[in-house]
């Protein structure tokens, strides 16, 4: 994957244009066969169900049998995978299993890859009409008064739990081309996410160099990103670490091995809104605590905590809120990577939100933008952040409006970020990864600043 990057299509890749074509690839492609993909995992062989599930009229050459083949040619790559994570899940946290972890771990990352590119199955369906792009179910603003009403008149409820970094299991672990490898899993400490299906137990990928290392690094992805279930040699984390950090990446909420039933990752962050944003957020901030905390019991030295797209509202709810728990589970430093300051703003000015019909599904359930205004203060960031500003490095795409850039940078002035501490590149949202990874100076002061006393 370095190669790719630091070749000349890595440098093509980190440009303005990749943004706009990125969307019309998500919104023609993959969404739909997203859609397809989930409702065929909840259906199993049921065609009536799937039918439903999809909510579009298939050509009448769909027979009920030829929907049954298809179904079960799914069926079977999802069956392997769900055997494969039952053992994965037995075995892995077992310190007296005697299989071999990386081949298990394999074999996971196998089955998962397989059952993922099942949506190529479903091809032909988007033919002559495609299906919704989510499975929307978006909460009424009646029903979140009556459930958050109380919260509201004191948001910073929302980011106190009690923290246990000593029930957090550790599994066994593989080394592999000089990293040694291996998985966190817990209760979430977040209650209103011990009410999403799917998404009641923590889990987190450990990477760190086999050597050794002081920096831990907790770092949060973006939506519908999976690297977890996905077959690669060199994923980000690896990458980092192969820098000389241990990197500690949480599963996000809704994703990966915590997808809800019914729903492709990610999906639910914004079908069911704007409560589903709400937990996520909110409850990887508290899930981040812990991490840190755990970290910070295990190893020496100092533990930074990031987050891009995404989990930059994690990362940054962290710095803004982390004032309220423990000190062992206070990050040392933050980095926030392609973030913005409001989630009303990113929502009705968003490219990636306007693509998705997110802004128009929110109209249509009764919400308007001064409704949501009042429900996303409780996952805004402070005004003033808990930690110190000259600990917060921020990294931002100039052309991005999937997550607009005036408004991360409105945010890093108002919380006046040093100027050293401010990283800023000409292109959009999805350059950053690519640019991160040809580009190591963000990480480099965030180590500087993290270690400074």
């Amino acid at each position: 994957m370095n190669v790719l990057f630091d070749s000349p299509v890595g440098a093509l890749l980190a440009r303005p244009w990749v943004d706009p074509v990125g969307l019309y690839g998500l919104r023609r492609w993959y969404l739909p066969l997203s859609r397809l993909w989930a409702a065929a995992n909840l259906a199993g062989l049921d065609v009536a169900r799937f039918r439903e599930e999809i909510g579009i009229a298939l050509p009448g050459f769909w027979s009920e049998g030829r929907l049954r083949r298809l179904l079960a040619r799914h069926g079977r790559t999802q069956a392997r995978a769900d055997e494969i994570r039952t053992a994965w899940e037995a075995d892995f946290f077992d310190p007296a299993a005697g299989g071999d972890p990386e081949r298990l771990d394999h074999e996971r990352r196998a089955a998962a890859t397989a059952h993922l590119a099942s949506r190529a199955f479903f091809y032909p369906l988007l033919f002559p009409s495609r299906p919704s792009l989510a499975r929307w179910c978006i909460d009424a603003p009646e029903q979140v008064e009556r459930d958050l009403g109380h919260v509201l008149e004191n948001p910073s409820a929302l980011y106190v739990a009690p923290l246990a970094p000593e029930r957090v299991e550790t599994s066994r672990s593989f080394v592999k081309d000089g990293l040694r490898e291996y998985w966190l899993r817990a209760a979430t400490p977040a209650a209103r996410l011990r009410q999403r299906p799917g998404s009641e137990t923590l889990y987190a990928r450990v990477v760190e160099p086999v050597g050794g290392t002081i920096d831990t690094l907790v770092f949060g992805n973006g939506l519908c990103v999976e690297t977890e279930l996905m077959s690669m040699d060199r994923g980000p984390g690896a990458q980092l670490a192969a820098t000389g950090w241990r990197v500690i990446e949480p599963v996000s909420p809704y994703h990966g091995l915590r997808a809800m039933p019914g729903f492709y990752g990610g999906e639910p962050f914004f079908a069911a809104s704007p409560t589903s944003s709400l937990d996520l957020i909110a409850g990887q901030t508290i899930e981040s605590a812990l991490l840190v905390a755990w970290a910070r019991a295990r190893f020496a030295g100092k533990v930074a905590l990031a987050g891009i797209s995404m989990s930059s509202f994690v990362a940054q709810l962290a710095a803004s809120h982390c004032h309220l728990w423990p000190p062992e589970a206070r990050p040392d430093a933050a980095m926030l990577i392609s973030h913005s300051g409001r989630v009303e703003d990113v929502t009705f000015g968003g490219a990636l939100a306007a693509m998705l019909g997110l802004d128009r599904a929110l109209v249509e359930a009764g919400w308007t933008r001064e409704s949501l205004t009042r429900l996303s203060c409780m996952i805004d960031p402070a005004d003033t952040p808990a930690l110190a500003p000259s600990r917060i490095v921020s990294a931002l795409g100039e052309t991005d409006r999937w997550v607009p850039y005036r408004d991360g940078l409105a945010l890093a002035q108002r919380w006046r970020l040093p100027e050293g501490n401010q990283f800023r590149y000409r292109f959009g949202h999805l350059g950053m990864p690519v640019q991160l990874t040809r580009d190591s100076r963000p990480f480099a002061r965030l180590r500087q600043v993290m270690n400074e006393s």
